[in-house]
């Protein structure tokens, strides 16, 4: 299975990825993290040392330093995986695709999104899981280039501007085959938010409720995960892996 998670930024995504991701490997499943933002957070939420996390390798910028250049054969992801990825706890899989550390003559932006697109359309995901926390905004999505099989998270808390983001990547993943679209109603308030959003996006509906535990992680810069399992957001994202899996 593979999983896209987008939506704007500061909607949770990275939040919402790393405890999914921590959820589906305690059912089982084993899974390869994606971080594909330029400022990766992703290894946070996952619950990776912060020195960890600094110190991993940028797919693109590893390659142009070991002198890699596009006229050389691709190299596999699953070789890219193994190279550049970082343990995470339960067994996760962490690599980073996204994130730029230096000027080059290549088009690094490019390159970022062309990192994305090969593992998620590479990786097999017969026996795992290849989740990818995307870009905030709709590029990614598109780089990505979810199919049919595969599965969109379309995350917004209840601003009108985070509930458009998510609408438009709910309609660019219909128009990419996506048969498997689930809108994620994170920091929920109450029911008439959830129900609001439910309207504007149109597909299959998530809620996470609003949880101080998790503004309090994220102050702290560990993952909510370790800071309180039993919270109410985090044992509702157990309740979504459940969904997504079922």
């Amino acid at each position: 299975m593979k999983i896209a998670v987008c939506g704007k930024g500061g909607s949770g995504k990275s939040t919402i990825s790393g405890a999914l991701a921590r959820h589906l490997a305690r059912q089982g499943h084993k899974v390869v993290a994606l971080d594909c933002d330029p400022n990766p957070n992703l290894g946070i939420s996952l619950g990776v040392p912060r020195e960890s996390v600094e110190s991993m390798s940028p797919i693109l910028n590893a390659l142009i330093d070991s002198g890699h250049t596009h006229k050389d054969p691709k190299i596999e992801a699953e070789v890219l995986l193994d190279r550049y990825g970082v343990d995470a706890p339960e067994g996760i899989r962490l690599v980073a695709t996204g994130k730029i550390e230096r000027p080059s003559n290549a088009c690094l932006c490019c390159g970022s999104h062309n990192t994305t697109r090969q593992f998620f359309g590479e990786l097999p995901a017969d026996d795992r899981v290849v989740l990818a926390d995307l870009e905030a905004g709709l590029n990614d999505l598109i780089w990505a280039k979810p199919g049919p099989d595969d599965v969109v998270l379309a995350v917004t808390e209840g601003s009108a501007k985070s509930v458009e983001i998510a609408r438009r990547a709910c309609r660019l993943a219909e128009e990419l085959g996506v048969k498997r679209i689930i809108g994620i109603s994170n920091r929920t308030v109450n029911d008439v938010d959830a129900k609001r959003i439910g309207e504007e996006l149109g597909v299959e509906m998530f809620t996470v409720p609003e949880d101080r535990a998790v503004e309090d992680a994220d102050h702290l810069g560990v993952a909510a995960m370790d800071a309180d399992p039993t919270s109410p957001a985090m044992v509702a994202i157990g309740e979504l892996a459940q969904q997504i899996t079922r």
